[in-house]
């Protein structure tokens, strides 16, 4: 046996399971990527069809962008592009988890808990081409950027764009996304009256551009847009959903009325995996008595509350119940690693390690890894 050999069975033999938690959900990732690439991304092709050429309308910026490089657009872009953006939010929330955490001591375990939940990446790649992960894209972004004087701004831009990109992202992500951006501008620093106003400056496009979204009509009708759309495809385009570009709030909710019965059926499902979760949910609760002010907890607490209340009128609107739960579920997440910003310099926060609880999160922590997702209107 060779000594390279010898070493990477030892570096096996000393690996914890929380370890090979990490390479399972790796596993489980790699498979869904395999799975998707397969499945061909007709519906989600479609949504990258759609542009301002006859004037404004909801969920068209993406298509716009295309438009703008190429006369037409092929099926396998709305694999490529997606993947892409997915690849790139997960190595940020490693950058992020990093650097808020750090990957030392029993930190792999909330790696585990987070990275590796069936809420997270493994159901972003589900839902591929549903433009969720955008919001949370941004979110980490704005963890991370560097605060100045352009950081409203950019956060301001970036949360029109997603509105752009689909207005549900008002309630989705940028709810947490407001969050994140208080308590990093003006918790964490000096502040005058001119920051305020200027915060609340920013925030009045992505509020205009959610207004635009929601009462403008598409301009064209719908056969109109439907043969404009075909003549973008590359290949062939059989399926398309043309009436989400002209459903009117009545519409959404007059559907969603008509699911809700099958849908409260399915709340237990959702809310027995968040209790999966319960080892993260205690971590946060601590994180949350680890704030060193007052007023701030109480932001954190109506962050979590407005958050919340959110998904809920998303609930009402919209029927994809299994996608907005796992988005409320990473909210939460991103919001964790901004309350960790508010821990007393004191303290070094809570251990998400529970004494005496050892094989109760290890089995939760493999439950979770072998979830492979949580869906997109139905459990599973």
């Amino acid at each position: 046996m060779t000594a390279t050999r010898r070493q990477i069975i030892a570096a096996f033999s000393r690996a914890s399971p929380w370890h090979w938690m990490v390479a399972g959900n790796i596993a489980v990732m790699a498979a869904l990527v395999l799975y998707k690439y397969f499945d061909y991304p007709v519906i989600q092709y479609s949504f990258l069809l759609a542009n301002y050429h006859f004037g404004f309308m909801k969920r068209a910026f993406l298509g716009s962008v295309l438009a703008l490089v190429e006369d037409q657009t092929h099926l396998r872009e709305a694999f490529w592009i997606h993947l892409a953006t997915w690849l790139t939010t997960m190595a940020l929330f490693v950058v992020l988890f990093r650097r808020t955490f750090g990957f030392a001591g029993n930190n792999i375990r909330l790696f585990v808990f987070t990275f590796g939940s069936p809420f997270f990446f493994k159901n972003f790649f589900h839902t591929i081409g549903f433009f969720d992960i955008y919001g949370c894209l941004f979110a980490i972004a704005t963890l991370l950027i560097p605060i100045g004087r352009l950081f409203p701004l950019l956060v301001g831009a970036g949360c029109t764009v997603l509105v752009l990109i689909h207005h549900v992202q008002f309630l989705l992500y940028l709810p947490v996304i407001g969050v994140i951006a208080v308590i990093r501008y003006f918790c964490l620093r000096s502040f005058s009256r001119a920051d305020i106003v200027y915060a609340a400056i920013v925030a009045l496009p992505p509020c205009a551009a959610f207004l635009a979204s929601t009462f403008i009509a598409a301009p064209v009708p719908p056969e109109q847009l439907l043969d404009y759309m075909r003549t973008r495809a590359a290949d062939p385009l059989p399926v398309v959903n043309i009436s989400i570009w002209y459903t009117t709030i009545a519409d959404e909710l007059a559907k969603t009325a008509d699911m809700f019965g099958k849908n409260a059926l399915r709340l237990p499902v959702y809310a027995g995996l968040i209790a999966l979760h319960w080892p993260l949910i205690k971590f946060i609760r601590g994180l949350y008595a680890a704030i060193a002010v007052a007023t701030h907890r109480h932001l954190v607490a109506f962050g979590f509350a407005g958050i919340t209340l959110g998904y809920l009128v998303i609930l009402v609107f919209v029927f994809d119940y299994a996608r907005w739960f796992s988005n409320w579920a990473v909210c939460m997440i991103l919001l964790m690693h901004a309350m960790a910003l508010l821990r007393r310099n004191d303290a070094a926060g809570p251990n998400f390690a529970t004494h005496g609880r050892e094989k109760r999160d290890v089995t939760l922590g493999w439950i979770l890894t072998a979830i492979p997702r949580v869906g997109l209107t139905i459990p599973f």
